[in-house]
């Protein structure tokens, strides 16, 4: 999460990345590693959730858990920005943008393909148990060619008529069926390689010098632009990053009730700082990154220290408002909702098994 966060410090900052300038070549260079970093925290997060996912019983309370939370940061920033801080909104909304199609002020995209991913969970795990380990992997190695290395293709050399990406089933919910699919190979096979500590050790740092490498050729706006296409999510190096450095870590015997306190906070620390209307006011309004855009290393250092403030400003804010204050309110609501999904579920089961 601490990497996502310095994602959208080099995103969504006053840094203009998109034109490449050969007086900032430094600040460019390290904005495209961030970026990579970025997206290798989002397939990390994914692959945690699903690794654990994979092997439980589906239940409503965790989608719905995740739905009610969401709602709870979004409308309640919305409302004390509009209402207690008479905030002028950079996107202003009426009521009805709000409740349709579904209730919710801020967009959250990773949230909408996090949400379909664990209600299409007890349908990913049938078709993992009723596959071998063979078969899995060539499930897997299908939809990394096709989601991967077609869909990056096509962005580099476009030009083809009639043709996107999404004709080959890509999107960024599809893509977290293939980190599904991976996740559950790892906790049921993994193998020699994914097993050893060293060897997942020696990967990272192999994948992590790739990229360090790539970046520092980007030279040109074109050059910049095409490494840039392979930095994203379904990027193969991004993808076997998020392998060799989440099979590490499951090798690693750590055990630390501060950490698992912390890392209670991690959803809410997204939804807080990527909100829909805090997220202008961090990087454009309060945080500019191009106050340090004639040094690379300076402008490293500002993000390492604004998205560390960021993360922890966060942490603070879930804990004291969600956890310790609202918990029992969203709890209980989670609690009745799910109740009625469950029995939902029943009549129908029992209806039509």
């Amino acid at each position: 999460m601490f990497v996502i966060v310095i994602h959208h410090y080099a995103y969504h900052s006053t840094f203009n990345w998109q034109v490449y300038n050969s007086q900032y070549t430094g600040a460019l260079k390290v904005n495209l590693f961030l970026h990579f970093i970025g997206k290798l925290g989002v397939d990390i997060f994914v692959i945690i959730g699903a690794y654990f996912l994979c092997e439980k019983r589906f239940t409503f309370k965790r989608p719905i858990n995740l739905i009610l939370t969401t709602m709870f940061y979004s409308f309640g920033i919305w409302i004390t920005l509009t209402y207690v801080l008479k905030v002028k909104l950079l996107i202003p909304l009426s009521w009805r943008d709000i409740l349709l199609p579904f209730p919710l002020p801020s967009g959250y995209w990773f949230v909408y393909s996090y949400v379909i991913m664990l209600l299409a969970m007890p349908f990913l795990n049938i078709i993992i148990r009723a596959l071998n380990r063979a078969q899995l992997i060539m499930l897997i190695m299908e939809l990394i060619i096709l989601w991967s290395f077609l869909v990056i293709g096509f962005i580099i050399f476009g030009g083809k008529p009639n043709t996107e990406i999404n004709d080959l089933g890509f999107t960024q919910t599809t893509f977290f069926t293939l980190l599904y699919f991976i996740a559950a190979y790892i906790r049921k096979y993994s193998g020699n390689i994914l097993n050893s500590k060293k060897y997942t050790a020696i990967g990272s740092l192999i994948s992590l010098f790739l990229v360090v490498f790539c970046s520092y050729l980007a030279n040109s706006q074109r050059t910049f632009n095409l490494i840039l296409a392979t930095f994203d999510t379904n990027g193969p190096l991004v993808i076997l990053s998020s392998i060799f450095i989440f099979s590490f870590f499951r090798n690693c015997s750590l055990n630390s009730e501060i950490i698992n306190y912390i890392a209670n906070s991690m959803f809410g620390v997204y939804l807080i700082h990527e909100d829909s209307f805090i997220r202008p006011i961090i990087w454009r309004q309060l945080i500019s990154s191009r106050l340090y855009e004639q040094s690379g290393i300076n402008y490293l250092l500002a993000g390492l220290g604004y998205s560390l403030l960021v993360f922890i400003i966060c942490i603070i804010i879930d804990i004291i408002c969600r956890r310790l204050i609202f918990k029992r309110v969203i709890d209980n609501l989670t609690y009745h909702i799910t109740k009625i999904f469950n029995k939902l579920e029943e009549l129908i089961l029992h209806k039509y098994s």
